[in-house]
């Protein structure tokens, strides 16, 4: 008996513990400043790894989930956002692993105290601010190695390369959908008048 209550109160306080700690870029993502937002799972993070780097594979194998937002700041109200984002966010109790200034981008890690299977990450770069959230296991001691080497993010390298190729892609169908929006409206008020 007694050594199922000492079982029992373990259990508890491993689960007290680690406590699910929900991905505070959800609330970024519903700002609507992001131009880049991924979703990156162990499948997805094996297609980047195109080269196939160990250090990489190895370094990413314990990761579950990887998401990643980047915020442009081209405006004042998206600066705005983004600050008052951050200052809602609390990383009480969180401590950072990581920090670094490299190629004129600062980046930082944070993850909280007593646990390695969740990480934060900023990286505040010319093309913007990458926000990153981390669930599950990173070897952080590579990430120098990491930032450092040539690697071949494959097809998602090819998304993320081509945002102006989206962007462009995105204002012709918004003017298609326009266009097409006016030539319905005139056909409904030519219909209307007719019918009159």
């Amino acid at each position: 008996m007694r050594l199922l209550i000492l079982s029992l109160l373990s259990t508890l306080i491993l689960f007290s513990c680690n406590k699910k700690i929900e991905d505070p870029l959800k609330s970024l993502q519903e700002e609507g400043i992001h131009t880049l937002n991924i979703n990156l799972y162990p499948s997805n993070i094996k297609m980047i790894n195109a080269n196939n780097n160990p250090e990489f594979a190895e370094a990413t194998k314990g990761i579950k989930k990887l998401h990643i937002l980047q915020i442009q700041l081209k405006s004042d109200s998206n600066e705005m956002k983004f600050q008052e984002w951050k200052s809602n966010q609390d990383f009480t109790g969180w401590e950072s692993i990581f920090t670094a200034r490299i190629e004129g981008s600062d980046i930082e890690v944070k993850t909280p105290e007593g646990r390695d299977d969740i990480l934060f990450a900023t990286a505040e770069t010319k093309e913007g601010i990458f926000v990153g959230f981390l669930e599950g296991a990173f070897d952080i001691s590579k990430l120098p190695q990491l930032m450092k080497s040539d690697l071949n993010f494959g097809p998602i390298g090819d998304f993320i390369q081509d945002k102006d190729k989206r962007e462009k892609q995105r204002e012709k169908a918004r003017k298609i959908r326009e266009a097409y929006k006016d030539e319905i409206d005139e056909e409904v008020e030519k219909n209307t008048t007719t019918e009159e």
